[in-house]
């Protein structure tokens, strides 16, 4: 089992199957010193998760201040040190690379964060040292704590809380990897396993698992990292001699309770009529868009395509606007700058050339104001801007 996100599950006749849990295997014999590659193991099927959906708790750790050293900062981040907003950032998500690679498990978030200071950067005065004050949320430390050589060999790559939007990068950030309280462990119940599953012949846990949501064909729709331990059982009110399973851990990025509504509407399958995103508020549809490119059709080039710029009230609803035009209902065209690139570069249906013709373009630029990469430009602006430096003939109405 190479890849389990596009995997389709047996379901079972008589229970919904709703989850999968898998467990992440062969993480390489190089250590730090190479990227390793991934393996997957089932360890449970089950109807339900109850516990999954959840509220962000208030930060429990104390704010305090971390300095981003040589930092070429891009975005919000750019703009909280110019004095936009008080110097709020908001959630920024620092991700550790390696020799420019991501290094998997060590990102971290900075929850509000805010620009305190900055000052000319002390290695290279192009740059800029930034201190920010912040709550930090880490990473579980699946591989250890990094030995001090290889720390030096590290890279920060900053960006908004979903990795989407990039505030820049830095070359060092010492108090990162302070040692901190660990966070409290969520208690979750999986409903309606079978007795035999994987995750109940006991062991070690500690290897992280994916909890993924599967639509009703048993088709792998999304999922949430985490790292989890069972910690009782009793008989299923499901019955056949299923099991209600506790499990207590950490879920990385745990869903808020309104994107249960997200979930539900795909579980159904992908939609068959155009503007079903426009029910969720922007802050949801980054899950949307998620769902949608699970579903990238087979690459075509030429077509009119027709975007209504009345709909686009974000960045993320820019996204799912595009992503149905030129791709129909339950489209996928990219959910930031950085994926718009990869559509356009194929593999996600259109291809250019094509024509787009953007229907109340206005709207849609006074909607994206500041938005986007660069500070003084519309979103809207940069996104068409884009196209067209792929080949697509943008029309503007």
């Amino acid at each position: 089992m190479n890849n389990p996100w596009h995997e389709r599950w047996n379901q079972r006749r008589d229970v919904p199957l709703r989850y999968v849990l898998v467990e992440e295997r062969d993480h390489g014999e190089d250590g730090w010193d190479a990227p390793y590659s991934l393996g997957y193991a089932l360890l449970a099927k089950c109807a339900e998760v109850e516990g999954l959906f959840a509220e962000l708790p208030p930060p429990t750790a104390p704010r305090e201040e971390l300095t981003l050293f040589s930092c070429a900062p891009s975005g919000r981040l750019r703009a909280a040190v110019a004095g936009a907003d008080r110097g709020r950032v908001g959630d920024l998500r620092i991700e550790v690379t390696l020799r420019g690679l991501p290094v998997d498990g060590w990102t971290y978030g900075l929850s509000d964060a805010v620009v305190v200071a900055h000052r000319p950067g002390s290695e290279d005065p192009s740059r800029v040292d930034i201190t920010v004050e912040a709550t930090v949320r880490t990473p579980d430390w699946s591989f250890g704590r990094p030995p001090d050589e290889l720390r030096r060999q590290f890279g920060f790559e900053l960006s908004d809380a979903g990795g989407e939007d990039p505030y820049g990068s830095c070359a060092a950030a010492p108090r990162l990897f302070a040692t901190r309280k660990a966070p409290e462990q969520a208690v979750l119940r999986l409903l309606g396993v079978d007795p035999d599953a994987p995750l109940l012949a006991g062991g070690d846990r500690s290897a992280p698992t994916d909890i993924l949501a599967v639509d009703r064909t048993g088709r792998v729709m999304t999922g949430r990292d985490a790292h989890l331990r069972v910690i009782g059982a009793k008989p299923s009110a499901f019955g056949s001699g299923l099991l209600d399973v506790e499990v207590a851990g950490r879920v990385e990025d745990k869903p808020l309770p309104a994107l249960e509504a997200v979930w539900a509407f795909w579980r159904e399958g992908r939609p068959t009529e155009p503007h079903h995103w426009t029910r969720f508020p922007d802050e949801l549809l980054a899950e949307w868009l998620w769902l949608t490119e699970k579903h990238a059709g087979p690459d075509r080039k030429g077509g009119r395509h027709h975007l209504d710029g009345r709909l686009v009230t974000g960045r993320y609803a820019l996204h799912c606007a595009l992503g149905e035009a030129v791709n129909g209902p339950g489209g996928y065209y990219g959910r930031c700058w950085n994926s718009l690139f990869d559509c356009l570069s194929g593999g996600y249906g259109a291809v250019p050339p094509f024509t787009l013709v953007w229907h109340h373009f206005p709207a849609a630029r006074r909607a994206l104001a500041g938005a986007g990469p660069a500070a003084d430009v519309s979103y809207a602006e940069e996104v068409v801007d884009r196209l067209r430096a792929f080949g697509v003939t943008v029309e503007l109405r």
